[in-house]
């Protein structure tokens, strides 16, 4: 964005109050207070009307800006509640990073400024709090560290590109309510590899090779308009990631960057640089950088990389199954959607395409700019141009057998990284639950999908469709352990009736007789220590870890002493 462009709104607010102001004056005076001064130019508008009127000679003290120089003390819990044009706000905020950075004046002089996160409702969940970028004019550092929870007084509302922040200046006062961690006081524009930055929060330096670009368009929240954005994808050695630059970026695939003061945000659960007017972008020279061609390879990926919220993802697979079905809209329209199974060597995913491709079971095909959208917690591979989607004519590698296609990965790697299907894994069961056994499930069949709703009835209740007159179900829910990390472990009915070698016909009969105890007491004792290895789909959310086995069988390990050690371990109770 040029300084035109960034100092606009401000410019024709003064202008309304004087018309005969010269704007590249008014400019030039924004550019001082906000360089010289570190007064955020929102913060400096009041100043630079009034100067302006008694340069024009007009009446200062009846002008309004003047009778409005001091305005109202807003108190709001939320961000929600704060507008653009909002000053002397009053919020509670709990600070999540504090990144200073030297800048340089236009006199030469070097001044800190600092960036960082702040979450609103610091009281409450996480999952309760709005995030806000935040600028520190004024070198608050001792107030702000991370971790802790501050009453920001006198702050200021930035808007820029349909995003809202806060100016905390000279003048703001803060108060510490919780201590939090270490501050910051360091500033430091040390580059970091972009393996180090996906798993940073907050403002990062960075240098990197252009991948790709390419210009999009965000649509303002609001409805008022849109605004020109440029996406990409920049590798080092160590990784690739992508950007989205809200500022103009004119760099073409293959130059090498420094990139200061980019801020690393997370789209879903894919994190990606985000550059800004705030950021310094400048072409770096490093002769022993990595070159175009050998960087291609990390804008590969594999099924096991795939994360919620990926984008131009590029990657080669074995189509499992395919086919289409056609549905309404909700304007009436009928609209068809392709989609299918497909794996790699390292798990499995499903491919939904928005366009006319038809591949065959068995095919080899390449994608590029695909995107990743979650489903039920797995995420998914979508394509919507046929153009992203070619077919292979020779084989990527050894066709694989769908029927025995399982990626060995060790429990405690399962439970730290992301949703994956078609794993293998091994543990201990060292508890079975007391929900385990016959279920009620709602059978009511859902309008605009060909399946029936399937949730599981809580005395008769579905959260979803209300009471019912429940359908059985067989469920068995264990915990699986590795002596490291455990996690969920669900039997549905057909693993379920193969591991307990009952029919789920058996299963309510012998409950029927005996009651729930007593099957419960059946189960574990054939459970409780047993070695497994386990095939299916691991989900791995805010939540925690859950397995859905295909099928579970022994591990081959000595179940009796395996037993013992688990009950000392757990204290289990037969």
């Amino acid at each position: 964005m040029t300084v035109e462009g960034k100092y606009a709104n401000l410019v024709a607010t003064v202008k309304q109050e004087c018309k005969d102001a010269d704007e590249n004056e008014i400019i030039e005076e924004f550019r001082r207070y906000e360089e010289e001064f570190l007064i955020p130019p929102e913060d400096a508008l009041r100043s630079v009307i009034r100067k302006f009127q008694a340069a024009t000679g007009i009446d200062v003290t009846g002008s309004p800006s003047s009778r409005s120089s001091s305005p109202e003390i807003k108190k709001v819990d939320r961000f929600s509640e704060l507008g653009s044009e909002d000053r002397n706000v009053t919020v509670e905020v709990a600070v999540v990073s504090y990144t200073p950075r030297m800048q340089k004046m236009k006199n030469g002089e070097e001044r800190q400024i600092a960036f960082g996160w702040i979450e609103d409702n610091p009281w409450e969940s996480g999952d309760k709090r709005e995030r806000w970028d935040y600028k520190d004019w004024g070198g608050h550092s001792q107030n702000l560290a991370p971790g802790s929870v501050v009453r920001l007084e006198g702050v200021s509302v930035n808007e820029w590109n349909d995003k809202r922040s806060i100016n905390i200046n000279r003048t703001s006062r803060i108060s510490v309510l919780r201590e939090g961690g270490q501050s910051n006081t360091q500033p430091s524009d040390e580059p970091i590899s972009i393996e180090k930055a996906t798993q940073s929060e907050g403002f990062v330096s960075i240098v990197a090779r252009v991948l790709s670009t390419k210009k999009d368009v965000i649509v303002k929240r609001d409805g008022s308009g849109q605004l020109n954005v440029v996406r990409g994808r920049l590798a080092d050695a160590t990784g690739s990631i992508g950007m989205l630059s809200w500022s103009d970026f004119e760099h073409e695939p293959g130059t090498l960057l420094k990139i200061e003061g980019a801020s690393i945000r997370r789209f879903r659960d894919t994190p990606e640089v985000n550059i800004n007017d705030s950021s310094r972008v400048e072409v770096f020279h490093d002769n022993s950088f990595a070159s175009l061609e050998d960087l291609a390879p990390t804008t590969r990926s594999n099924i096991s990389d795939l994360r919620n919220g990926m984008r131009d993802v590029e990657i080669t697979l074995q189509v499992e199954s395919w086919y289409q079905r056609t549905f309404t809209t909700k304007d009436g329209s009928e609209r068809v959607v392709r989609s299918g199974d497909v794996m790699d060597p390292t798990g499995r995913c499903r491919l939904t395409a928005w366009c006319d491709f038809d591949p065959k079971p068995g095919d080899f095909i390449h994608l590029t700019e695909a995107r990743v959208q979650s489903w039920q917690g797995s995420p998914d591979l979508v394509i919507d141009e046929i153009t992203q989607a070619t077919s292979l004519e020779s084989s990527a590698w050894d066709k694989i057998d769908p029927e025995d296609h399982w990626v060995d990965v060790g429990l405690t790697e399962l439970v730290e990284g992301g949703t994956r299907r078609g794993v293998r894994t091994n543990g201990t069961i060292v508890l079975v639950t007391g929900d385990s056994g016959i279920i009620e499930r709602c059978p009511v069949q859902l309008p605009d999908r060909n399946r029936k709703c399937r949730k599981r009835l809580r005395d008769g209740n579905c959260i979803d469709c209300g009471p019912q007159r429940g359908e059985e179900d067989l469920r068995i829910r264990m915990v699986l352990d590795d002596g490291v990390s455990n996690v969920s472990l669900l039997l549905s009915k057909d693993p379920a009736e193969k591991f307990l070698g009952m029919t789920q016909e058996e299963v309510a009969e012998t409950i029927s007789k005996e009651g729930q105890e007593a099957f419960l007491m059946s189960v574990r004792e054939k459970s409780l220590g047993r070695g497994v290895s386990v095939n299916g789909l691991a989900l791995i959310d805010d939540q925690g870890a859950m397995l859905l086995a295909d099928s579970v069988q022994d591990d081959g390990l000595d179940a009796s002493k395996a037993a013992e050690m688990v009950i000392q371990k757990w204290e289990v109770t037969m």
